[in-house]
Formats: structure tokens, sequence, C-alpha cells
């Protein structure tokens, strides 16, 4: 038998900093990378003794590539922990989400990256892994926690996804009369079975009455307060707005999970939407917005800046958007669709939330597009992670125009501001705007 001292880097939760209030953007204590580094050669050390076989050797390889992979990713894990990123600088910001992702895929793997790890060895990594892993979490995303004082783990948040599949619809008073029509065609000319959640930001979004009124067109249909999930201070969300979609999605307990507006009208079940090969290959279902204001130039140029030195995605590069600032908007955020039983979907859908806190979104994202729309391809984005947007851009539905013309010809021109949408047969699916002719006209 021999003897080896093997360098762990378990200790080193001794050197990073605990996530705070005061740790809300991802600052943390200032700590040399140098000294950093030797504070994990000196750290815990490991006695393991083994039989000079090629089991043993094997293992010992694997120990060693283990060692020095995790060693890397620590080391990213305090720089991200320690950098200080403007706000503005929202791909700096991405880089470190990716470090999260990086640390959880180690993590993931070790199983299947380094069989001939004992278990003790595999068990003092994932601790460790975990921990940073935690570490970095509420660095970059402290919104998730209700109580600052019991900080969520990404397990935890997980932990809720135990519904197979569900609707969410965000509704504030204003919105009640399009909630009516959207959840009673969804359940009584649709079928949709599966639970539906009710959005609200606060009982003075969605007053009692009203909430009762939504809840007695099936016993499948609840209302939640968002209010009751994270931390209002950082999200702001209080009496609705764009920003309440992707905190709901983040706090539903839907595994496959569709948001519509309430003002969103379906031709088809919903259901359909979870057969799109598209959602089927990355987890993301998004629809394209008009291809209208071509040229309307600042969020071009503010996200070719984002995008300087990174790589576009497939999907982004083959986008009019990108390619020839086709239109002012890309995405149009009425109805998505995300599978959060794929972690790279929920690590996604993180950095959206992140892009839609107050702070972020007031001096940033909704500065620079129009609301929440644009937040969700851009988190998948500049994280690396797969998405996918439909094909075409959305078409109009609206009534003939000219009234001059005779009742027998056939008028060709429709103005509308319904955006009109196909599923990926190339059938009608849904439109927004309700049934109202003008929406902000309710006598037409």
């Amino acid at each position: 038998m021999m003897r080896r001292e093997i360098t762990s880097v378990a200790s080193l939760r001794e050197g990073l900093p605990s996530a705070s209030r005061s740790s809300r953007r991802g600052l943390g204590r200032r700590i040399p990378l140098l000294l950093f580094a030797a504070t994990i050669c000196f750290a815990l050390t490991v006695l393991l003794r083994r039989s000079n076989t090629k089991e043993a050797v094997a293992g010992a390889a694997d120990l060693e590539a283990a060692d020095q992979r995790l060693l890397k990713v620590l080391v990213k894990t305090k720089e991200a922990i320690q950098q200080e990123t403007p706000l503005e600088d929202i791909a700096a910001f991405a880089d470190r989400a990716k470090v999260l992702m990086e640390l959880d895929e180690f993590g993931s793997k070790l199983n299947e990256t380094y069989p001939r790890l004992n278990a003790s060895t595999k068990a003092l990594y994932s601790r460790s892994v975990y921990h940073h892993h935690q570490q970095l979490l509420q660095s970059l995303y402290p919104y998730i926690n209700k109580n600052p004082q019991m900080p969520r783990t990404l397990s935890g948040l997980r932990a809720r996804y135990t519904v197979p599949r569900g609707i969410i619809v965000p509704v504030g008073n204003d919105q009640f009369i399009y909630a009516v029509h959207l959840l009673a065609t969804i359940v009584h000319t649709h079928g949709v079975n599966f639970p539906i959640h009710v959005v609200y930001a606060g009982n003075d979004d969605l007053v009692p009455e009203k909430r009762a009124a939504l809840r007695s067109i099936s016993p499948n249909i609840d209302t939640v307060d968002i209010l009751n999930y994270f931390d209002e201070e950082l999200v702001g969300i209080h009496g609705g707005g764009w920003a309440i979609k992707v905190f709901a999605i983040l706090a539903s307990p839907f595994q496959e999970v569709i948001i519509a507006d309430a003002d969103a009208v379906f031709v088809q079940n919903p259901e359909v939407m979870f057969d799109d090969p598209g959602y089927n290959a990355t987890g993301t279902l998004f629809f394209r917005d008009r291809e209208i204001f071509p040229g309307d130039g600042q969020v071009h140029e503010w996200f070719h800046g984002v995008m300087k030195g990174r790589e576009p995605s497939a999907q982004l590069a083959s986008s009019r958007w990108w390619t020839d600032m086709a239109s002012r908007e890309e995405m149009e955020s009425g109805v998505v669709v995300f599978d959060k039983r794929r972690t790279s979907v929920v690590y996604g859908l993180l950095y959206a939330g992140w892009l839609n806190t107050r702070v972020v979104r007031e001096e940033v994202t909704y500065k620079n597009t129009y609301g929440d729309k644009e937040s969700f391809w851009m988190a998948f984005e500049l994280c690396g992670l797969p998405y996918h947007l439909d094909r075409e851009y959305a078409g109009i539905i609206g009534q003939l125009t000219h009234t001059d013309t005779k009742s027998h010809s056939i008028d060709t021109f429709i103005q509308s501001d319904h955006l009109f949408h196909l599923d990926h047969k190339g059938r009608p699916l849904w439109w927004n705007g309700s049934l109202f002719q003008e929406k902000r006209v309710k006598d037409r």
C-alpha cells in the first residue's frame, strides 16, 4: 500500500464572502487571486490509501484531472463574486452567470466524467461545488429570496416544479374583462384541463371580487399573489406591469409552462405549442413581433455594442432584426413557452429575471427596449443558451378598411394593431388585443 497526499479544494468556503444585502450587485471582499490560489494549495488535505494496481493508477488520474478542473472553476467563481460589474455591462454579468452554470455542470457530471473517484472524494467535491454555487447564486441573483435571512438554493427553487404542465395569465384590474374571455375560451372551447394560475401583484392589483369571479370559471383556475415569492425591494413588481411575467414563470410550480397575456385569443388549443419542434429542441418557444419601424436603430446599436466580441448564435445570426435592422422589436412576449425541467432554461430565466429587476430594468433594459419582450431571448443569447424563435414575423388580423367599396368586392388592405401568429405547421394559433377592434377603446 502506498500513501498519497492530495490537496483538496473544500476549504475554499472559508475564503469566500457570504452573500448579504451588501453583495446584491455581485460585490465581494477583495482578496488577491494569487492569495486565493495559495489558499487552495494550502487547504484541507485528504490522505488516500490506494493499492498499486491499474485501477489505482486510473483513479489517481481521475483525481488529478478533477482537482485541476475544479481548481480552475473555483478561481473563476472567486473572480465572478469579487468582480465589480457596471450595471449597464449586462454582457459581463452574463459571463459571471456562465461560471454558475459551469459549476453546476461539474457537480452534476462528476460521476459520469470521473467514474473512478472513490465515494468520499466525490462527496468532498460535491460539498465544495454546492457551497460555492450557492455563494455565486446569491451574489448574482439575490432577488430570488423572499427573506434575505433564509437564502434560496437553486435546488430549492426547482423543487417547487412538481406540476407537469400549466398556464399562467397575469391579470390586473384593467385586464379583467380580457381575462374572462381568455380563460373561458381555454377551458370551455379548447378543453384545457391542466391547472391555470391567474397571477397578480398585491391585493390592490386584482381585487378579491374579480379574483373570485375568475376562479368561478373552472375548478382548475387558481389566483396567486406573486408578491409572496421574491424580494419586492429588488424586483419591484407591486401593482403589476411588464416585469411580472418572468417572475411568475420562475415562481410557478409548472414544469412546462405557457404564459399568456390576458388579451390573448387562442384559435387552437394552446397545448399544441408543446409539440413545436423548436420548443422540443430547446425548451423555449418565442414568437416574433411585427416587422415594423425598420432602422429605428437605438436598440440595434445598443445590443450590437452589448454583443461586441461575442459570436452571435445561429438563431441570432439568421435574424433580419440582427442583420439589417428590419424591425425595431424582435420578439412579442404576449405568449411564451418554457420547459423548466431543463437546467439551461432555468438558468436563462434567472438571468432574464435579473434583467427585469427594478434597478436593472429602469436603468438599462427598459431604457433600450420596449418593455420585457426582448429580455427573454437576449438573456438566453448572452448566456450562450439555446432558444427558439418562430420563423415568421407576426401578421395582423382585423377588418377590411375601405367602406366605399362595393359589397361584392374584396379590399386587401387591413389596418389593425392585433398581432396574429401561426403554429409550426402554418395554421392560425393566436392573436393579441382581445376581441375589441381597438382594445384601448372598449366600445369598438
